[in-house]
């Protein structure tokens, strides 16, 4: 039996789309990360594993990376932390994993807001501290990165220069890279930041209804060719 090459065609066709349309969907991971940040005396996220990175002395800003997604990152974080006063206090823990619900945390040198602010020139808006994860979620890589200065409370307060804002917790609540003093650096609400992605993947019911429609698309084309064929005999 022949097929008509129209015919054959069609039955290819939602054969194709579904291959690559599942290559795509299977590939997005799901992932959902949190990150906070406070200023304190001592780690005020005792709940998580703590990297290191400094001690308060007597206080320093901490961050703290939490893995509220259903899916497991392995890989590395990291810190970029130039200061202007202090030298370099850029940190990486690597060989890290995280599973689902776990969660780490690490310092920000030696009282970090008394160093001039980092990763720019004081007396001038600064990037502040850069957190960045490197790494892979279920076998898919990923890369996160967020400044402090996009690092945000949510409270609002103005500090001793006259600034008010709810960011810059790291280097103490000002984003100049002055120092604002122990009273209002550890009086600061943490910050939060979130990074999620949900790798949808059709259900197989979907897919069947995408495939089955192709196919009657195509099966109306070659009728319709049959039909022509026939009246024009």
């Amino acid at each position: 039996m022949k097929f008509n090459p129209l015919f054959k065609t069609a039955l290819q066709l939602p054969i194709a789309i579904g291959l690559i349309c599942y290559s795509c969907g299977a590939q997005a991971a799901s992932y959902n990360i949190d990150i906070f940040t406070g200023y304190s005396s001592s780690n005020p996220f005792g709940g998580s594993t703590f990297l290191g990175g400094g001690s308060p002395s007597p206080d320093t800003g901490f961050a703290e990376v939490v893995n509220n997604g259903p899916t497991t990152f392995t890989g590395s974080v990291s810190t970029t932390a130039v200061s202007n006063s202090a030298g370099d206090l850029s940190s990486t823990f690597l060989g890290l994993t995280l599973a689902p619900g776990q969660a780490v945390s690490f310092a920000i040198g030696t009282e970090s807001s008394n160093v001039g602010g980092f990763n720019g020139p004081f007396g001038s808006p600064q990037p502040g501290v850069i957190i960045t994860l490197n790494g892979l979620f279920n076998g898919q890589s990923a890369l996160l990165s967020v400044n402090d200065s996009n690092i945000h409370s949510g409270v609002f307060r103005t500090n001793p220069f006259g600034v008010t804002l709810d960011n810059y917790v790291l280097q103490g609540g000002d984003p100049l890279g002055r120092d604002t003093g122990d009273g209002f650096e550890e009086s600061q609400a943490q910050g939060h930041v979130n990074f999620s992605s949900v790798g949808a993947v059709p259900e197989p019911s979907t897919w069947a209804m995408m495939i089955l429609g192709f196919f009657g698309l195509g099966f109306l084309a070659y009728r319709r060719k049959e039909q022509v064929s026939l009246t024009a005999t």
